[in-house]
Formats: structure tokens, C-alpha cells, sequence
């Protein structure tokens, strides 16, 4: 079929508006075309022209009509502009869809709300309940929902949601078409009529009723098919499907008027018929918004619905959902589901699963509470598309070139964030608790995750940590044990550790010995200098106290030199090395007695200690076992917390590391809902245009964004970079972006997250002349692809620095025809002999690596590939991207 789409994109390029083209048996052409360009040519020149395409697209030319402009009008002939109008039934939209024709699903002639129509292949699959469902999350979502039974052939709803006064149904929808297609009537005031919406007019029996959520107490109204009878049954042969939604005054018309006259719905949920009947059809070809397709899985269901989906897909562009139900718990569901999911050709996670839930089986009243929160993604699924009319009437009313103009996504750098920048930008992820654990001594993560954002925040602005933190940062003083603090320069870097391992060599000194020492000149510049002098005035202490205040006057500020690497050595020393770990537990019990307690934090780490020098694990290993062995002293009011790069620390061998397990170590992980948050701040917080344009319709305070649901990011996004991907598709754009910046270990990236939108930014601006711009959003895909690009490049780069080992690798692939995005075990083996076999002489070792710096997944066993490069670095790469694989 999409032969046919392409040829009609063709003829659209040459002869917009000036041709018809339909399709006959045998896939036989019949196309006219009115066009001056065929001035002064003769038939078979004419033909020339078109009849290529007609074969390319695999039609057989039959009757082709070519004519200029003067020949057409001594013909009396014209092209026929008329809009298409949608089908009624499935044999019609096979044969628009064969002759390559599209047209605008669910034409209407009044106001109108949203129909969703809940369509099954085969019955028997949940629809019904699926639809129940839905409609009671939306009415206590706020949305005024109107349920409608057009299983007209084997109704069923109203035993479902049953008249709440207990009366029996009736007369219903049936009754109230057939009325006003079949029987003469006054349509002015309505005399004639025996049916009605709601009970307005004296003598006519309403068909709609309301039944009330038990929770919000919100009305559903329903409208059922009618009570199955003689009449019903007469009734229903006698109404055309055909004659629905055909004209301003046809049954269905009347119908839609009526009720939002009436009722004033924000969304009818429409109960369809099964199979490939009329009333099936006419529910999906001509009604429909948008569908949810329900079908348990198997081939049998799974066939009827492909040809469904496609047929909708190309007739239409509606919103079609997958959902799968009843689905069996277990591996034998998810075998059923994976089956399914294939044959239909889903992106991933884009189908809802429903599982077999026996409480829904057995109920005789709904909603079945416990099954509600199976149906909360149709909800948000149904809520997701209004957003989007909501967000283009929002962009259509602004300007849309001012407020990209104004966008700004500032450089996350922490080492120059302002404390006020930080109330804007800060993100407090759902790690952010767990760092306030006395217990956490390792924060770990990869370069780019906010290790050092958090390492400033606790040393630099701790008045915004103490709000986050709720209270649990009281009586807790917070100091820099190493790290690029301001107001704490003295400390020693890169040169001045090398100095410092030479000199514990040669005295045979620990490491451990050196970080306390060091801790305690930390303690002695920056800390409480009446409790610190205090503890030092002490006679035992006069040692000690002398060569502090001789070589660490309290100059914070003042560059670390070589008189003071000389100091800190002599502090290894006995007796000073004694004296050092007594006045720990001097400070310790001091503290104590306060009821207060002392932190140091520790970043730059993987910076200052020469990175893969012979004695790294030794350095750090030291301060690793400072932290342990202070705990196992009961030194309990001066914690160490240690900000360490995710590959440092797997590469690290030291005594008793098996005790820093989960409850002692934080790997840094950033969720959808943390990154959706961190983008709203930093739209809203760079832009105040952004910020009112967001508000204005999808209103999120600054006191409720840390606890917004990932439903209510998306929204409040929505302006910024669309709800879906791309109009028509149903990837969501924030799910789109998370996963483009997640790594193949989860990891994802905030530094990136700030380098896309930037580019999608600058590339937005940069064709705003060229390009039509999208009405449904700020930043266009083709921008946002540009962004992805643009981030991708940077975490190779980073990549590059923090693996200096898989450089040669990456620079071979980069750009080169060695590597696709997938690819084979053989062709990743001839890269590793080439750039890493020297590094890494093992390939199981070199696999290793990759996988551990999160740029390959290892795919799982009877795959067509063995190997994945990670979508966040394939752009960065420059690799083509195996056929098929989506982007």
C-alpha cells in the first residue's frame, strides 16, 4: 500500500489539485490530469510523463487522460476537488486504501467531544470492562465522560453500569437513530419523537443515565444500545450504518448535538462491535478519534487486528493503541505478549498489558477497585492526546519565534552555579535521600551524572540542601575534606599527591594514616575554631597543636605549597601520627557531647589522584578504609563521604571493600521522572516567556515539581517538544528523549540533557525560514534530532577522557565503516585485534569494558546480532544504523 502513497506524494509534487486517480480490477490505472504542461506535446510524449510512475508503483495504465487547461474546458471536463469522504465500511477503505487515498478520520458537522471507540477482533478479550475502566480514571481525572454502547449486534453495557434506580433499560441508542432516520418528524420541535437524550421534554422516554463514581462522586453518563426485543431487533435491520455522520441533519448528527447541548462531554468512550461487520467498521472508519485495539494474544487475534491497524494506518491518521488482554501472569504471558508484539510491529513498551485479574472475572459491581490501576495508562493515554489540541491552540495564540528566541538552558557547570541558579536548577533526584544516610560513605556514578553538582550544593550552598533535606540536616556542619570548594584552596592537586606518594614510600607510611592527617588540617583551617582550639590546648596535645598552627595558619584561601606537603608528611610521623587519630576521637566524643555531627566530603578525586598511575588503589584504598575503620571505632559523629567515577571505583581492590555493599555506597541513577524534572527547570528556569506560556494552560508550582508525576512532566513539556515524537507516531517525546540519553547501563546524563536542547535550540532558529513550522510544539523533531546528534558527540567525547584506553577503538569506529548498530561477534573481534588488543589481550575482557562504560548491550542468545552500540552514542559515532532499526 505505501506503493500507492508514494505515487500519490509524486503526482501531489506535479500536479497538485489537477488530477483524479482511482484503481480498477487487475490494479488497473484510471488517472485524469488537467495541466498546461502538456502544452504543444503529443499523446505519447504525455504519456511519458506519467505513465512511469503508474508502473513504478506496480499499476497497470488503462484509462489515462491527459489534457491542457483550454483542452479541458471545450471538453467540459474538471477535476474533482471534493474531500474524501471517510467509509463506512471496511470493503470501502480496502478499496481507497488499494487506490492509495487518505482522508481525515471522524468528519463532523456540530461540536462535538473526542470519540474514543474500544474495538476487539473477537470478543471475549475485556473490551467492555477495559472501556468501564478508563472512563471511571478520566471522570476522576475531572474529564465529564459520556460511555455508549455501539455493540449494537450484542449489547451488553448497561449490565455493566445498570440504571442506578434499578429500573430495566428500555430504549436506547438504537431506538433514538432509528427515530429520526426512519420515522417522519418535525425537526424544529422535535414533535413526532418518542425518544430523547435526558429527560427535557414531557412524553419522551430518555435513553442516557447517569451512574455516580463511588470516589469522586463524579457522573458518568451511559448510553446503552436499547433493550433487545422484537422492536430492537426490527429496528436494528431497518437503520442504515451507511446514512451515520453523512450530513448536518442525519440521526448521528442529532445525536452529538443533543448531548453537547445536554451533557457537555470532554469524551465519548464508544463500545464497538467485533469483528469486520458494519457497525464495527462504522465505529472505527468513520467515528473514531482514536482507538484502543484489545486483543487477547494470539494469531487469530493478532491477524484480525494487523489488518485492522494497517488499514487505519493508512486510511487514516488516528491514534491506535495496542492492548493486550487477559494476559497470563508469568513467563508464559510475557511468551504470548513478546509473539504478539512482533507480529505487529510495536516500538517497545508502546502496547498496555492487562493481566487476568479473577476479582474482574467474578464482579457484579464496577469499578473493581482492585483492577484500577491495570487501567490507568489507557486513562493517561486518552488524557496525553488531549494535551496535544490543548498545546496547539496554546502555540497558535503566542508567538512562537519569541519564545524559542528567549529559551536558555544554562551550562550545569557546579563549579559555578550561584546559589540562586541552584534554587532554579537543582534537580533533587530520588537518590538525594539516600545521600543523607550517615551510613552512605561512596556516592558513585559516571562523569556527567551530578556527583560533583551534589559535592557543591553540600559545601557551597547549604541552605538550599538543609530545605531539601526536610529537616534531616540538623546539627550536621558539612566541610570539604577534598574537593574545588570556594573559600577552601588550600589542598593539594595533581603534582603535590605525587610529591606525597614519594615521600610515604620512602618513610614506609600508609595511606590511611596520610587522609586522617590530611582531614585533620581540613578540620583545623575550616572548622569550628573554639571547639577545634579547645581540644588542642590540651598538654598531651601541645605537639600537634604547634605544627598546626606553624604550618596551617587558618589562610582557607591560600594555594597548597610544598612546605605544606613537607607538614602533612610529618603528620604520618610518630608521635604526631598518634596524636592525629587521638584528636579524632577527641573531636568525635566532643561533637557528641554537642549532639552534633561532622561530615567531609571528598570530590575531584579521580582529577588530584594521578588516574591509572601504580599507586591509585593504594590512595584511594586508604581513604576507603578511613572511612570504614572510623565506623568500626564507633565514630559515629564524623562521616566521610567519598564522591568517586563509576569506572574508579569498579577498578579498586582494597581490604574489607566487600562491607561497602548497597547500604553503604549510592550509585547516582537519574529516572525518567527525575530528568523530565531537571528539563522543566531548565526551560522554565531560562526562560520567562517559557515559563508563562507552560503555566498558562498546564499550571505545575515550584513547591509540587520535586513530587509531579511523570504524567504531569509530560504535560507541562508538551510545549516545549510535543507530546509524541512526531505528529502521527506514538513514541512520547519525553520518553524519546530519555531513552536517546540513557546509556546501555541505564546511566543517564544531565550535562547532555542541557547540550540537546541547546542544539535543538540553535538548529530551530537556524531554519526558521526554511522549513514549515510545527504547530504542536517549540522545538521540531528535526530539531530535536539535531540536539540528539549534538549530545551524542559529547558523551563520545567524554567517553574518549574517561576511558583513555577504548580511545583507539572509538576513534576507528567513529565515522568508519566497521561497526553498524548491531553487528556480530567476528566483526567486533577484527576491530579489537586492530585498536585494543594491546590494552585489553583478552576479547572477553575487552566486551567487558564496553559494557561496563555503558556503549554496547550484549544481545540476548538466538538474536540476529550478537552486539548493540547504545543509541545515545550511535550519532556521536557517525554508524549507520542496521535497516529497520528505528531512531
Amino acid at each position: 500500500m505505501s506503493a500507492m502513497l508514494d505515487l500519490r506524494r509524486k503526482l501531489d509534487e506535479c500536479y497538485a489539485g489537477r488530477y483524479e486517480l482511482d484503481v480498477g480490477a487487475g490494479r488497473t490505472a484510471i488517472l485524469l490530469v488537467v495541466d498546461d504542461v502538456f502544452r504543444g506535446l503529443d499523446r505519447d510524449r504525455r504519456l511519458a510523463l506519467v505513465e512511469p510512475l503508474l508502473v513504478e508503483a506496480g499499476l497497470q495504465p488503462g484509462l489515462t487522460e491527459l489534457y491542457t487547461s483550454a483542452e479541458a474546458a471545450e471538453r467540459g471536463i474538471a477535476v474533482s476537488t471534493a474531500a474524501i469522504a471517510a467509509p463506512a465500511t471496511w470493503d470501502e477503505a480496502v478499496s481507497l486504501v488499494e487506490s492509495g487515498q487518505q482522508v481525515t478520520a471522524a468528519e463532523s458537522f456540530t461540536r462535538r467531544p473526542r470519540r474514543i471507540v474500544f474495538y476487539s477482533y473477537k470478543g471475549g478479550v475485556g473490551r467492555t470492562t477495559a472501556l468501564v475502566h478508563t472512563a471511571f480514571h478520566l471522570a476522576r481525572g475531572g474529564l465529564r465522560v459520556v460511555v455508549v454502547d455501539m455493540d449494537v449486534e450484542a449489547p451488553g453495557l448497561h449490565t455493566v453500569l445498570p440504571r442506578p434506580d434499578g429500573e430495566a433499560v428500555t430504549a436506547g441508542l438504537v431506538d433514538y437513530l432509528w427515530e429520526r432516520q426512519v420515522r417522519p418528524f418535525d425537526s424544529a420541535p422535535g414533535e413526532g419523537l418518542v425518544t430523547c437524550l435526558v429527560e427535557t421534554v414531557p412524553g419522551q422516554q430518555a435513553i442516557a443515565y447517569a451512574v455516580e463514581d463511588p470516589v469522586s462522586h463524579a457522573p458518568i453518563h451511559v448510553i446503552p444500545a436499547g433493550a433487545v426485543g422484537g422492536d430492537y431487533v426490527r429496528r436494528l435491520a431497518t437503520l442504515s450504518s451507511h446514512h451515520v455522520l453523512s450530513r448536518p441533519d442525519d440521526a448521528w448528527s442529532l445525536f452529538e448535538k443533543e448531548m453537547m447541548e445536554q451533557l457537555e462531554p470532554d469524551v465519548m468512550l464508544i463500545d464497538a462491535r467485533t469483528g469486520l461487520g458494519d457497525w464495527g467498521g462504522l465505529s472505527l472508519l468513520r467515528l473514531a478519534d482514536e482507538a484502543f485495539l484489545v486483543l487477547f494474544p494470539s494469531d487469530q487475534n493478532a491477524e484480525g487486528v494487523l489488518f485492522v491497524r494497517r488499514t487505519l494506518a493508512d486510511l487514516t491518521a488516528m491514534n491506535t493503541h495496542i492492548v493486550l488482554s487477559p494476559l497470563p501472569e508469568g513467563p508464559v504471558g510475557r511468551a504470548l505478549a513478546d509473539q504478539v508484539v512482533s507480529r505487529l510491529d510495536l516500538e517497545e513498551g508502546e502496547q498496555v498489558e492487562i493481566h487476568y485479574n479473577p476479582g474482574i472475572a467474578s464482579a457484579r459491581l464496577y469499578p473493581v477497585e482492585a483492577a484500577m490501576a491495570d487501567y490507568a495508562r489507557l486513562a493517561s493515554l486518552v488524557r496525553d492526546r488531549a494535551t496535544e489540541s490543548q498545546v496547539e491552540d496554546l502555540i497558535r495564540q503566542s508567538d512562537r519565534w519569541a519564545i524559542i528566541e528567549s529559551l536558555k538552558f544554562p551550562e550545569r557547570d557546579a563549579k559555578t552555579i550561584a546559589a540562586a541558579d541552584f534554587e532554579l536548577f537543582f534537580q533533587k533526584t530520588s537518590d538525594f535521600d539516600k545521600l543523607l544516610d550517615d551510613a552512605r560513605w561512596v556516592v558513585r556514578g559516571r562523569k556527567g551524572t551530578g556527583k560533583s553538582t551534589l559535592f557543591h550544593l553540600f559545601v557551597e550552598h547549604l541552605e538550599n540542601a538543609a530545605k531539601r533535606a526536610k529537616g534531616r540536616l540538623v546539627d550536621i556542619d558539612i566541610l570539604p575534606g577534598h574537593g574545588p570548594a570556594a573559600g577552601a584552596r588550600l589542598r593539594p592537586t595533581t603534582d603535590e599527591f605525587a610529591a606525597i606518594q614519594r615521600g610515604l614510600a620512602s618513610g614506609r607510611h600508609d595511606w590511611l594514616s596520610l587522609w586522617r592527617a590530611y582531614a585533620i588540617i581540613r578540620i583545623f583551617a575550616l572548622y569550628d575554631g573554639l571547639l577545634v582550639d579547645s581540644l588542642l590546648k590540651r598538654v598531651d596535645m601541645k605537639p600537634l597543636r604547634e605544627h598546626l598552627r606553624d604550618s596551617f595558619q587558618r589562610l582557607t584561601d591560600e594555594s597548597w605549597r610544598s612546605s605544606h606537603t613537607t607538614a602533612l608528611l610529618r603528620l604520618v610521623e610518630d608521635p604526631l601520627n598518634g596524636l592525629c587519630r587521638d584528636f579524632i576521637g577527641d573531636l568525635n566524643g566532643a561533637l557528641g557531647g554537642k549532639g552534633r555531627k561532622l561530615w567531609l566530603l571528598y570530590d575531584d578525586l579521580d582529577q588530584d589522584i594521578l588516574e591509572q598511575s601504580k599507586w591509585q588503589v593504594d590512595a584511594l584504598g586508604g581513604l576507603l578504609r578511613l572511612a570504614y575503620d572510623s565506623n568500626n571505632l564507633d565514630l559515629h559523629q564524623i562521616r566521610f563521604k567519598i564522591f568517586l567515577r563509576e569506572d574508579i571505583w569498579s577498578r579498586l581492590v582494597f581490604t574489607n571493600k566487600s562491607h561497602f555493599g548497597e547500604p553503604r555506597t549510592l550509585d547516582l541513577q537519574w529516572r525518567i521522572d527525575d530528568f523530565l524534572r531537571l528539563a522543566y527547570r531548565l526551560a522554565t528556569g531560562g526562560s520567562p516567556e517559557f515559563r508563562t506560556l507552560a503555566q498558562r494552560e498546564f499550571p505545575l508550582p515550584d513547591r509540587e515539581v520535586d513530587s509531579a508525576s511523570e504524567e504531569a512532566l509530560r504535560q507541562a513539556l508538551a510545549p516545549l517538544w510535543g507530546m509524541n515524537q512526531e505528529r502521527g507516531k506514538k513514541a512520547l517525546a519525553a520518553r524519546w528523549v530519555y531513552s536517546r540519553m540513557t546509556d546501555a547501563r541505564d546511566n543517564t546524563y544531565p550535562r547532555s540533557l542541557t547540550v540537546l536542547l541547546n542544539a535543538a535550540r540553535d538548529e530551530e532558529l537556524r531554519v526558521r525560514n526554511e522549513k514549515q513550522a510545527p504547530t504542536d510544539r517549540l522545538l521540531s523533531p528535526r530539531a530535536m534530532q539535531a540536539g540528539l546528534k549534538a549530545a551524542s558527540m559529547e558523551r563520545v567525547n567524554a567517553l574518549k577522557n574517561e576511558y583513555p584506553t577504548l580511545r583507539p577503538f572509538l576513534e576507528d569506529v567513529e565515522g568508519s565503516e566497521s561497526l553498524r548498530s548491531q553487528f556480530k561477534r567476528d566483526d567486533l573481534t577484527a576491530v579489537w585485534k586492530r585498536t585494543a588488543e594491546d590494552t585489553h589481550p583478552s576479547f572477553d575482557s575487552f566486551v567487558a569494558q564496553l559494557a561496563a562504560a555503558g556503549l554496547i548491550m550484549v544481545k540476548k542468545e538466538g538474536s540476529a546480532y550478537d552486539y548493540g552500540i547504545a543509541s545515545l552514542y550511535i550519532d556521536g559515532l557517525g554508524i549507520r544504523r542496521v535497516q529497520g532499526e528505528k531512531k
